[in-house]
C-alpha cells in the first residue's frame, strides 16, 4: 500500500473517538498496516495534517472520525493521486455507506489494507469542496440542531433533529438553477448531492453515484406542519421522491438563492453563518478513495 497515514479527530462522536485510540491501533495491526496516526487539536487542523502527509509522500492518507474528518481530510486530497481512506469513528458516516466500507473499524481497516482505488466526484461549493452532501434549509437546520445536542447522538441525535424541525420549520422561498432547468417556490429543503445519505442515514438521493458526472438535486416544497409528519419520514428510504410536491433534477452546475438567509451543511458540517445564496459546481474525477 505504500505509505499511510492516519489523521486522528478525538473530538469526533462527542468525544468518544479519543477514547477509541487503543481500538484503532489494534485494527490497524490487525489488518497489517503500519501506519503514522497524528492526532487533530481543532476545526481545520485535519486540513493541514493531511496536506502535510501528502509533502511526506504519503500514498494513502486515512481519515479517523466522522464525516467532518473525511470532509477536511478531503479538502487535502483533491486533484492529487493521493488516495482517501475513512476509518469510521464519528456519528453519521454517510460516506462510507456508498463505499461498501463497514462501520466497524476491524472491518473498515480490512478495507483499507485490501488497498481497492475508486476514482469519484466532487463538488466545488463557493470554494470549498463537498464530497457527499450540501443541504440548505431545514436539513441545514437539522445539522444545528443536532450540534446543540448533547444527550442524543448519532442516528437517534439526528432523527430527535428531525421531528423538531418537521414542527417548527419555517419554509422559504428559493430559486434553482441547474442545467437548462429552473424551479421557483416554497421550499423545505434544498439538497445537492453526490453520495445517496446524509444526516445519518436519510437516503435523499437513491439514485446518485459518486463517478457518473453528475450532481443529484432533490427540492422538497412546502407541506402543511401536520403533513410534514407523513412527507419527512419518506426521506429515510428515498421513497419521498414519489411526492407530488418533491422535485429531483440532474446537474453538473446549480445555484440556489432564496429569500432569508437559511442554515447550510456541506457534508454534515454547518457552515459558519446562514447565507441566501450559494453556488455548486461538479469537479468529476477528482478524488482517490479506497473503497
Amino acid at each position: 500500500m505504500g505509505q499511510v497515514h492516519v489523521v486522528l479527530n478525538p473530538a469526533a462522536d462527542r468525544g468518544r473517538a479519543g477514547e477509541r485510540r487503543e481500538e484503532l491501533s489494534q485494527a490497524l495491526e490487525a489488518a497489517g498496516i503500519l501506519a503514522q496516526v497524528v492526532l487533530t487539536d481543532g476545526p481545520g487542523h485535519a486540513i493541514e495534517l493531511a496536506r502535510d502527509a501528502v509533502r511526506a509522500g504519503a500514498t494513502v492518507v486515512a481519515a479517523a472520525g466522522g464525516d467532518g474528518t473525511v470532509h477536511e481530510v478531503g479538502q487535502a486530497l483533491v486533484g492529487t493521486d493521493v488516495a482517501l481512506g475513512i476509518l469510521p469513528m464519528g456519528s453519521g458516516n454517510d460516506y462510507i455507506r456508498v463505499l461498501g466500507i463497514p462501520r466497524d473499524l476491524a472491518g473498515a481497516a480490512a478495507i483499507l489494507a485490501r488497498g481497492e482505488v475508486r476514482i469519484v466526484d466532487v463538488a466545488n461549493v463557493n470554494g470549498q469542496f463537498s464530497l457527499n452532501s450540501v443541504g440548505m434549509g431545514i436539513d441545514g437546520q437539522i445539522a444545528a440542531d443536532y450540534l446543540r445536542m448533547r444527550a442524543l447522538k448519532g442516528e437517534l441525535g439526528y432523527l430527535s433533529a428531525t421531528v423538531l424541525e418537521v414542527i417548527r420549520f419555517r419554509a422559504f422561498r428559493a430559486e434553482v438553477v441547474g442545467d437548462g432547468w429552473t424551479f421557483t417556490g416554497k421550499v423545505l429543503a434544498v439538497s445537492v448531492m453526490n453520495g445517496s445519505y446524509a444526516g445519518g442515514g436519510y437516503r435523499l438521493a437513491p439514485q446518485a453515484c459518486l463517478d457518473d458526472g453528475a450532481l443529484d438535486v432533490g427540492i422538497i416544497g412546502d407541506y402543511p406542519r401536520v403533513v410534514r409528519c407523513v412527507v419527512l419520514p419518506k426521506t429515510r428510504d428515498g421513497t419521498y421522491l414519489d411526492l407530488a410536491r418533491v422535485h429531483a433534477k440532474k446537474a453538473q452546475r446549480v445555484s440556489i438563492r432564496s429569500d432569508r438567509p437559511v442554515p447550510v451543511h456541506m457534508d454534515g458540517e454547518l457552515l459558519p453563518e446562514p447565507i441566501q445564496e450559494i453556488e455548486v459546481s461538479l469537479r468529476p474525477q477528482a478524488l482517490h478513495v479506497v473503497a
